[in-house]
């Protein structure tokens, strides 16, 4: 071996160990982070009616919720969940997993540019107007 393959192979093993250093203190780091809030990391993904469900679900079966919540999160982290999680979706697992979630349902009527909900449109029928 020559001196040149020396030098190289010094200088091969110098950044290895440097590469290993900087990868021992990125674990540590990652390691002294707080571990992220599932509700949070679940609530990013939410699109359309997806907080109202969750947050229906949340009041009407809090333990089941949150088992939900924190498997969701938990493959979001590990990358097998992709993508958003629309209200219907998440409406839907609930009731698969046998916690059917109640939504509060409005219905509106327009006439004449005027928006009534269904309710006051009945009771002008009723009164006659």
């Amino acid at each position: 071996m020559g001196e040149e393959d020396l030098e190289l192979e010094k200088l091969k093993l110098r950044k290895l160990r440097e590469l290993q250093a900087r990868l021992t203190r990125a674990e540590a780091e990652r390691a002294r982070q707080p571990p992220p809030d599932p509700l949070k990391l679940v609530e990013e993904r939410l699109v359309g009616r997806g907080r109202e469900v969750l947050e229906a679900a949340l009041e009407q079966h809090p333990q089941a919720a949150r088992i939900v919540v924190r498997e969701l999160a938990r493959l979001i982290q590990e990358g097998k969940l992709t993508g958003t999680i629309s209200g219907e979706t998440l409406h839907q697992l609930f009731s698969l997993l046998g916690f059917p979630v109640r939504l509060e349902t409005r219905i509106f009527y327009v006439e004449k540019g005027e928006v009534k909900s269904l309710a006051e449109r009945l009771r002008e029928k009723v009164s006659g107007r």
